[in-house]
Formats: C-alpha cells, sequence, structure tokens
C-alpha cells in the first residue's frame, strides 16, 4: 500500500518540500489541475492546501517555486460567505461588532474613533493600533497605512493588531486612542474569504501592481500564489494551474481526557507520540492549528519529570532544550508534579500537572 502511495505521488510530480518545523512541511505538485482538483488531491494525499499565516511563509513557498521556475500555484484560499476574523486568529463575537458593514466585491475593516466603530476599505490609509503578547500592553502608531500593511508592521515590531475579546479590553483601546483625530485600525477583517482546512488566518498578502491591490474582482473565486509579484492573486473559477501548494501538518487534538501515560499510549497506538515542542516555530504551528478548538485550561504534551534526577525530557528521551515553562522556570523537586502540559491560551505556557489528571492531549505524526 505504500509503494502505491509512493509511486502516485511520484507520478504526480512531487517536486519540492519545505518545512519552517519539524510539524509542518509544504509540499509542491507539479500536476495540472484546476483548484477543486488540486483540493482533493491535498486532502487525500497531505493535510489540506497550503494555508498562509504570515509573511515569512509566504516567502518561503515563493523560494520553493522560485527554485522550480513556475509563476503560480494554487493555495487554499477561496471564495465563501462574509465572515469577521481578527487579525491574530482569535474568536470573533459577532454580535459586539453589528450592525455589519453591507457585503460588497472588497474587503472591509474596522476602525474607532472614541466610541465610534466605523467599517472602511481596508485600503485607506489610517493611524493603527498594535499589541504585544506577554504583556498586553497596545500601542497607537501614528502613521497612515493600509489595514493589510498595518498588519505587517505589527507583526515585525510586536506581535499584531489589536483584538478585543470583551468590553473591558474594547475600553483600554479606546483610552489609548482618546487624543487621536482620526480614526485609526483595530484588527478587524470583514471579508468572504476563508482557507481549505478552516485555519483561521486573516493574512491577506494581495498583489500590488503599481501603486495600488489588485484586490478580489467578482468571479474570480479561488488564489494562487503568484511569484512575479510575490503575493497572492485571484482566478477564475474554470482554469487550470500547472502547479498546487499542499501542506502536511502533523498536529492531532484529541477531544478525549485521559491521565498522561494513557494519552501516551492512545498516541504511540494512533500516531507517532504525545506532542513534542522543540522549537519556537513548533511553537507557532501549534498556535495555527489550535485557533478555534473548545479546548480549555491545560492538555497534556510529551513534556515527564525523572524522578530519580529531576530534570525534564520529552518522551523520545532528548532532554529539554528551548522551553516556555510559565513563569520562565522549570518545576523542580520536590514541589513538582512530574508529567508536562501546555495551557491552550495566550502564550501557550507549560506547567507541571499531577499525572493522574484527566485532561485533553496532543499528538503528532
Amino acid at each position: 500500500m505504500e509503494m502505491t502511495s509512493l509511486l502516485f505521488l511520484l507520478c504526480a510530480g512531487v517536486c519540492c518540500t519545505a518545512a519552517l518545523s519539524r510539524l509542518k512541511q509544504f509540499n509542491l505538485i507539479e500536476r495540472r489541475l484546476n483548484w477543486t482538483e488540486a483540493q482533493d488531491f491535498c486532502r487525500e494525499n497531505y493535510t489540506d492546501l497550503v494555508t498562509l499565516y504570515n509573511r515569512e511563509e509566504s516567502e518561503q513557498l515563493v523560494q520553493l517555486k522560485l527554485s522550480n521556475s513556475r509563476s503560480k500555484a494554487w493555495i487554499g484560499l477561496h471564495r465563501t460567505e462574509h465572515s469577521l476574523k481578527w487579525s491574530n486568529g482569535d474568536t470573533v463575537n459577532d454580535t459586539a461588532w453589528s450592525p455589519l458593514p453591507s457585503p460588497c466585491t472588497e474587503p472591509t475593516c474596522a476602525a474607532i474613533l472614541k466610541d465610534n466603530t466605523t467599517w472602511k476599505n481596508c485600503t485607506e490609509p489610517k493611524y493603527f493600533m498594535c499589541y504585544r503578547e506577554g504583556s498586553g500592553d497596545s500601542f497607537l502608531i501614528e502613521q497612515n497605512m493600509t489595514w493589510y500593511e498595518a498588519q505587517s508592521y505589527c507583526r515585525e515590531n510586536y506581535t499584531d493588531l489589536i483584538s478585543i475579546r470583551n468590553e473591558g479590553q474594547k475600553e483600554e483601546v479606546k483610552n489609548k486612542g482618546m487624543y487621536s483625530t482620526s480614526s485609526y485600525w483595530i484588527g478587524l477583517l470583514y471579508d468572504d474569504w476563508e482557507w481549505s482546512d478552516g485555519g483561521r488566518s486573516a493574512y491577506r498578502d494581495w498583489v500590488v501592481l503599481g501603486p495600488t491591490f489588485y484586490y478580489p474582482r467578482e468571479g474570480e473565486n479561488h488564489t494562487v500564489l503568484y511569484q512575479t509579484s510575490k503575493g497572492i492573486l485571484t482566478v477564475g473559477n474554470g482554469g487550470s494551474e500547472d502547479c498546487t501548494l499542499c501542506s502536511e501538518v502533523l498536529i492531532h487534538n484529541i477531544g478525549e481526557r485521559k491521565s498522561w501515560e494513557q494519552a501516551l499510549d492512545y498516541c504511540k497506538k494512533n500516531y507517532h507520540g504525545l506532542l513534542r515542542i522543540e522549537t519556537e516555530e513548533d511553537l507557532e504551528v501549534i498556535k495555527q492549528t489550535s485557533n478555534g478548538t473548545d479546548f480549555t485550561g491545560p492538555v497534556w504534551v510529551g513534556l515527564r519529570q525523572s524522578r530519580l534526577f529531576g530534570f525534564w525530557v520529552w518522551t523520545n528521551g532528548l532532554p529539554v532544550g528551548w522551553s516556555n515553562w510559565e513563569g520562565d522556570r522549570q518545576p523542580e523537586q520536590p514541589l513538582s508534579n512530574h508529567c508536562g502540559a501546555m495551557a491552550m491560551e495566550e502564550g501557550y505556557k507549560w506547567s507541571d500537572q499531577d499525572c493522574l489528571s484527566k485532561l485533553h492531549f496532543i499528538c503528532e505524526g
């Protein structure tokens, strides 16, 4: 069976692969397909069509295509019903932002001035507000940028455009911008584009042609990554492309509750084991795939502590190198529990937990 699958993929023209993390890789498929055929192919052989979360991923995929001198390749962004998205992937409370703008071809974005929230064309130049993860501090940037440029600026210099999850945060944002004489962007986007795998990504690197954005046009319902301008380009419904970009994500959120040992056994039997988080890039993939899950509180990962020596190791025996412990200090004996878990909220910090506790868990492989 494995040999048959390998031969099929070779015949399909799997040219190149690239990875930002060992938990996620991109695959360039050289086979002439329309968008629906490309989606079916990726779902049958990998995880799905590629979802882009940031400029780093976009640029890496452009380089993957450049090495093969191909100009366009299918990705997972496609037109569907209008919906609200926070730039950082937070869940949106739709009722808190009504009335919504009338659906139109061009995306609209939310801007705030004192007590008023308005919806503007995302290409209007405006001030904007960024936030920094961890401290939660927000910063009003008094430079005029489009919403997309502001998103890139915030991600490069802070964490992202500000998102607002409750009335307290909304008041804080208003207070930070109370002396602004013009409205400023927050991280709320309203458009009719979604990713094939359901990824909660508001990254929209629309191609720029001359001084203006090349916006989605009516009747253009699918997208390609466009090599020449290094961005996302919309295309019509009926065409085919020579290349497709598939992603393979090796993370599986398990909705059952088990003790740490039970979770380990389950992951070994069904996948490759409990999740290991060895780098910041691994953690970023986890954040991407976990946004929108119903998990709350800590979940089991493949961390355990040696009862004899007190050091922490992964389930494959490797010592913990890069770490993300709560309070930036690893739990130490004699007060520590001996099994490791990860919070499913901002920061995704690690903690020690009673190994007999029944928690959700994440497998890899």
